[in-house]
């Protein structure tokens, strides 16, 4: 329709609670007169624009119900409007925040909507809060809600079947992955957030340093009115063994106006202390303990109605003791780990006529790790399990700046509507290293001493980098009922010395009038960053073996050197094939079924040019051979091939439940020994990452029961176990790479809650039990062949009760 000769045209812009201007937002108007079955044919719809704008062309002049719906943000339902000639109008949405109020709010909108098109998965606010997961204060462990997130033995996050480096982390938009090791550290507290989403497959070119997607951060900001919470301020006492002060996670959050109408704030502290028990091992050298405190303060300021200001600013401080015991690590082996963060970031966004936006954004980020041993004296690794000190004493200091400029282009009119964006990214990283290390020992089935390694050199070394990045995207609406998102991107790294394109392409086609069923599909190429750590061992110390003869005397020796090579290196790069289906099934429930394929190539390993096809070794460094001459090269590469489906239903009061399966393969070339980051050796074969899980069911909720300020929640996960190797005394692999596995792992946690009102200050209290079926869910296991104890699994789970008590502020006056 041509709105220029419409006799009735509704324009205006969508807003949220403080002004800010909401881009993407479902508008669809319906004639009034017609009630909810209103024809499709007089109803219309349109997106808002980037600055929150819209034009929608009506049918005839009269009164109509508008409706508006975006992610993140509580629906607008039927809002009367009385249209006569062209109309203004500012419609408001309110952002999804965790309530506890005797009133009903309605769920998040659908997600079945064109403008979703790359695949994501989203948890809320309320999701991270609400549902009992393992440890659930920390924010990392709550990834594992979304399918295709899963924790390896260690803990660590593997979105999609990928390494953590493989994976962009974002806090507000703002690039916060450790620079070194290319992971997730930063500590949040979870009542401050309000959503976590996981892009993959053909997602926005404005991301990149991720080839297996972006994982986005989105905190709370303040309204007008202040709004405080308290969690688990009363630290508790643990019996197990002796009285003694158990897990304590503290948490406090504080919003509201800095100059009401204008300027707000956030402030969430989030504190954790722990002190945990490890079965199978003596009275006094059975525990281990830590402390972590964070604090992120999140401000937005309205400069004016067309200037919008940002800023965030965190701090994170930990102490951990006695890191890596366990029941093959005694108390000698551990270390003790001091690490700190900080971060600064400060965004503009310019609302200029005619719908141009220009963003502008810094960000500051600092690291500081030191690990020390218990002792100097020599690790040992032998069939019965680890012994003597850890070999490593590290300093480890490193900080990124990250400048970035986004333009949104008015849109342009040519075959449908044009949202044209286009930006540019500037980052420089840095690390300095201080490593000094002892050295280990291989101690055969027999107890003879079979190889020793020492460190010669120096371990201090200083790597700066630069990387610089642009990308054009442009979002083609065709129809309401199709849209393409096409874009291009290109990272250049200084330190691997080229560059890597990147277009991603992705198609959105609703087959119905009424919006309830997309299917879409893509193709993309993504990159990842040049972690620093993979420039380290160059520039660190030289080790030295000495294999011994049987009769235990010394014999032949060598040293193992690394090198980068003559010429540039490519940027690990992954081609992505994506499709999905998602339906709207009844009132608020939807299904979805996706498909991703990722193929990752030049990926960063080191290869030892003097032997390239000796077998995998599980040790620090491959003892196989005696000399190693190990050069950097991009010969790693990666399989990922995924199906999912998925169900979930969202209700009135903030419940909700999901329930997914997921059938996938995540495949490797590179031996990735799970406690080394870089792996140093390929195999002509690919075999099973050590995080790879074929199968996985996942469900959960958060739901009412039949009496009042009573709700349940529930988590069941099962999956399959994950893979390992066994091997020789000598640390060779025996077979094929992981080639084994753990017993299935499943986790059933169930958690009842009593929201109440005492004194005026409104509580949430919360009990319930965590592995209620008992399972063992093994972490460890002897894998040495011939030692006494072979494929004996340790790390029992054990059933456990979990307390929580929460404040969520003062209850209004009557």
């Amino acid at each position: 329709m041509n709105l220029e000769a419409a006799e009735a045209v509704l324009r205006g812009r969508v807003v949220d609670e403080k002004e800010a201007p909401v881009a993407g937002a479902l508008i669809v108007a319906r004639p009034a007169a017609n009630g909810a079955g209103a024809a499709s044919a007089e109803t219309r719809e349109v997106h808002s624009g980037l600055e929150g704008d819209f034009i929608l062309a009506l049918p005839d002049a009269g009164d109509y119900l508008v409706s508006v719906e975006r992610v993140g943000y509580y629906e607008l339902k039927d809002h009367p409007i009385r249209v006569e000639g062209p109309q203004e109008t500012t419609l408001v949405v309110n952002s999804v925040r965790e309530v506890f109020q005797a009133i009903d709010v309605s769920g998040e909108p659908s997600p079945v909507d064109l403008a979703g098109m790359q695949k994501e998965e989203r948890l809320s606010g309320t999701d991270v809060n609400a549902v009992p997961y393992p440890a659930s204060h920390s924010l990392q462990n709550a990834t594992r809600l979304m399918p295709g997130v899963v924790q390896d033995v260690t803990g660590s996050t593997h979105f999609d079947g990928a390494a953590e480096n493989q994976v962009l982390y974002l806090l507000n938009g703002f690039n916060i992955t450790d620079p070194v090791s290319g992971r997730f550290r930063t500590r949040l507290g979870i009542e401050g957030v309000q959503s976590l989403e996981h892009w993959s497959g053909s997602y926005s070119p404005e991301y990149g340093q991720g080839s297996a997607g972006a994982f986005a951060i989105t905190t709370d900001t303040g309204t007008d009115q202040f709004h405080y919470t308290a969690t688990n301020f009363i630290p508790s006492v643990d019996f197990k063994q002796g009285p003694h002060l158990g897990n304590w996670t503290p948490r406090a959050g504080v919003s509201g106006p800095i100059l009401r109408g204008r300027a707000w704030f956030a402030d969430n502290f989030d504190g954790e202390y722990d002190e945990a028990i490890i079965s199978g091992l003596p009275s006094g050298q059975n525990t281990s303990s830590g402390w972590v405190g964070s604090n992120l303060l999140h401000a937005q300021a309205s400069l004016t109605a067309s200037n919008i200001l940002y800023a965030d600013f965190l701090v994170s401080l930990e102490q951990q003791n006695r890191v890596g015991l366990g029941p093959l690590d005694p108390l000698s082996t551990t270390v003790t780990l001091r690490q700190r963060q900080y971060f600064a970031g400060l965004k503009d966004q310019i609302f200029l006529a005619r719908g141009l936006v220009i963003e502008l954004g810094f960000g500051h980020n600092q690291f500081f790790t030191r690990q020390t041993p218990q002792a100097s004296g020599l690790y040992i690794f032998s069939a019965e399990g680890r012994s003597g000190n850890n070999f490593l004493t590290a300093t480890q200091a490193s900080a990124r700046d990250e400048g970035r400029v986004n333009v949104f282009l008015p849109v342009i009119s040519a075959g449908g509507d044009h949202q044209l964006q286009a930006g540019v990214d500037a980052d420089r990283p840095s690390y300095n290293g201080n490593f000094s290390r002892t050295g280990y020992e291989i101690i055969g089935l027999d107890g003879v001493i079979l190889s020793s390694t020492s460190y010669q050199g120096s371990g201090v070394f200083h790597i700066p980098d630069a990387e610089q990045a642009a990308y054009l995207l442009d979002t083609w609406r065709i129809t309401r009922r199709l849209q393409v998102m096409a874009g291009f991107r290109e990272d250049w790294d200084r330190q691997a010395g080229s560059f890597a394109r990147s277009p991603r392409v992705t198609v959105a086609w609703s087959p119905d009038a009424g919006g309830r069923t997309r299917i879409s599909g893509g193709y993309s190429v993504t990159t990842d960053a040049a972690n620093l750590a993979v420039f380290q061992p160059p520039l660190d110390q030289t080790a030295v073996t000495t294999h011994y003869l049987p009769d235990g005397t010394p014999g032949s020796q060598g040293a193992t050197t690394f090198a980068r090579g003559a010429g540039p290196l490519e940027l690990p790069r992954a081609t992505n094939w994506s499709a999905g289906i998602d339906h709207q099934l009844g009132d608020r429930i939807y299904l979805s079924a996706n498909y991703l394929r990722r193929r990752a190539s030049d990926g960063f390993v080191y290869v030892n040019t003097l032997a390239p096809g000796a077998p995998p070794s599980e040790l620090p460094l491959p003892a196989g051979v005696l000399d190693g001459a190990y050069q950097l090269t991009n010969q790693r590469f990666d399989s990922y091939e995924a199906f999912a489906i998925s169900a979930r239903r969202t209700f009135r009061g903030q419940y909700s439940w999901m329930a997914s399966y997921t059938h996938s393969r995540a495949l490797s070339n590179a031996v990735i020994n799970i406690f080394n980051d870089e792996p140093l050796q390929v195999t002509p074969y690919l075999h099973p990452m050590p995080w790879d899980s074929p199968n996985r069911l996942l469900a959960w909720a958060y739901a009412p029961l039949p009496w009042k300020n009573w709700a349940v929640a529930i988590l069941a996960d099962a999956r399959t176990g994950f893979p390992y190797s066994v091997e020789d005394q000598t640390g060779l692999v025996i077979g094929n790479e992981n080639a084994y596995r753990y017993p299935l792992n499943f986790d059933l946690n169930l958690h009842f809650e009593r929201t109440f009102v005492f004194h005026r200050y409104r509580f949430a209290i919360r009990g319930g039990v965590n592995n209620l079926t008992d399972r063992a869910n093994a972490t460890a296991v002897s894998n040495v062949v011939g030692a006494p104890d072979f494929l004996h699994y340790y790390g029992n789970e054990g059933r456990h009760v979990v307390f929580r008590l929460r404040l969520f502020g003062r209850t209004p006056g009557k």
